[in-house]
Order: structure tokens, then C-alpha cells, then sequence
């Protein structure tokens, strides 16, 4: 295994992935800057393996990036490449919506940005452990680290568009946080929480944000409240996706479709 050192995000990286993983940690970096302006961040390591390496130390399918937190701190992974069955396997789903807005290996690399998003969310104790609230906060936070960059702010915001078009069978939040919709609808969700989320950014900008890290550390509860608390509105837009026992009464997501 290389090596970038860096204070703040050292690369981890296998043999040949050199410049792409520099060109993670500069990208990822770049949220940094917009993170570190609200509250101290502990490092974050980046690894970006081949399928031999990822393998031999993670037991999860190779290719798509993802975040963990443990014993030894937080990290993001990236694969070396994207392997051609996942590549498959979305252009499948996407055939439906005709010729995407850019490559889809782009626009994987675009989303290791929201996978750093959710380190955050967990150096900041602001993971609740509903599912779907984490992941519509997680695209809130990552739409703001993004926000300098206007072009990949662009980017992002024409694949959730795109995205938004799927028709997965279910759409129901329970089946969502149950993990039971599959890939089209995981898509599907995190494009429609991209687009409210971003409602939101433009409307109040870094709002939301704020008054979560003054709440630290959130819970499922505390969570609900304080979201619907700010935006109201919210409410009949959860309840658009099936959410039993809405946010602000205390309860959570039924769990069963």
C-alpha cells in the first residue's frame, strides 16, 4: 500500500493509483475548506484500492464508494477502477431515462463527495439513525461543500435531475430504510433529496447546518423535531413517500412496506 501523507486526509492507495488518488484528495480537500469554516474535523483517510486489495481487508462487493467509521477513525473508499459488471449493471438501470448527463464513472467520483458528507455528519455527532434523515442531510451537507464549485454543483444537480425521472416499484420510505428498494430506487431517493435539498440551500443556505451542530449530538427525535421545526413544509413532502408517524411526533419510519 502508497502513501500521501497529508494532516487532514492522508491517501492510501494501491500500486498505479498515484494520480487518481491525488486527484480524490485534492477534490475532497475542497470540501473540507467549506466544512472547517462551522466546526473542528478530525482526519479522514482515503483509500483508493484495487479489487485484490479491497478484498483482501473489506467485505463488501468492489466498486462503489463508501464511508466507515471505527476503531481506528474515519475513512472513505474508492475502488482503483470501476469494474465494468457495475458499470453494467447502472447503465441498465438507467437505459429507461436515455443518454445520461455525463460519464457515469464521473458521476461516481462526483458522489465520493457525499460519502466524505457522511464522515462529517459523523465527526460532528450528527447522524440521528433514521436512514433516510441521514442520507437527506448528507446530500444538504455535501450540496454546501460543493456550492464554490459551481460546475460540479451543476453536475450534481443535472444527475439528480436525470435521476428523478426513475419509476422504482417502491418508493415507500420504509422499504428505504429497510434497504429493500434496490438500486433503482436508492437512486431514485437520493435524486429526489438532492433537488429538496438543494430547495433549501438556496432558499436559507447554510440554516440548517447550523442549527443541527447547535443541537449536537442528534438523535432520531431530536432530529425530526429540529428539521420540522425550520421547514414545516417539509412534513407533507416525507408524507409524499409513505412515512408512517410523521417527523416532529416523536416516531419514525415504520419499518415493512
Amino acid at each position: 500500500m502508497r502513501a500521501l501523507p497529508h494532516p487532514h486526509l492522508p491517501a492510501f492507495f494501491s500500486e498505479g493509483g498515484a494520480l487518481r488518488a491525488k486527484a480524490l484528495q485534492d477534490y475532497l480537500l475542497s470540501l473540507r475548506e467549506v466544512y472547517v469554516r462551522y466546526a473542528p474535523l478530525p482526519p479522514v483517510r482515503l483509500f483508493v484500492l484495487s479489487e485484490k486489495d479491497w478484498r483482501a481487508r473489506l467485505p463488501y462487493p468492489y466498486g462503489l464508494p463508501f464511508q466507515h467509521a471505527g476503531p481506528e477513525g474515519l475513512s472513505v473508499y474508492a475502488p482503483l477502477a470501476y469494474p465494468e459488471r457495475l458499470l453494467h449493471r447502472l447503465r441498465e438501470v438507467l437505459l429507461p431515462l436515455g443518454p445520461p448527463p455525463g460519464e457515469i464513472p464521473a458521476f461516481l467520483d462526483l458522489n465520493l463527495g457525499h460519502e466524505y458528507a457522511h464522515a462529517v455528519q459523523v465527526a460532528w455527532r450528527l447522524r440521528t439513525g433514521a436512514r433516510w434523515l441521514d442520507e437527506f442531510f448528507a446530500n444538504y451537507l455535501f450540496l454546501l461543500g460543493l456550492a464554490p464549485q459551481k460546475d460540479l454543483l451543476e453536475t450534481l444537480l443535472a444527475w439528480s435531475r436525470y435521476l428523478s425521472g426513475l419509476k422504482p416499484q417502491k418508493r415507500s420510505l420504509s422499504a428505504y430504510e429497510g434497504r429493500r428498494g434496490g438500486l433503482e430506487s436508492a437512486l431514485w431517493f437520493q435524486a429526489h433529496f438532492t433537488l429538496k435539498a438543494e430547495e433549501l440551500r438556496q432558499k436559507d443556505q447554510d440554516r440548517l447546518l447550523k442549527a443541527f451542530l447547535a443541537a449536537a449530538p442528534l438523535d432520531r427525535k431530536k432530529g425530526h423535531r429540529l428539521l420540522l421545526e425550520l421547514y414545516p413544509e417539509l412534513k407533507s413532502w416525507f408524507a409524499a413517500f409513505g412515512l408512517r408517524g410523521a417527523p416532529g411526533e416523536g416516531s419514525s419510519p415504520r419499518q415493512g412496506p
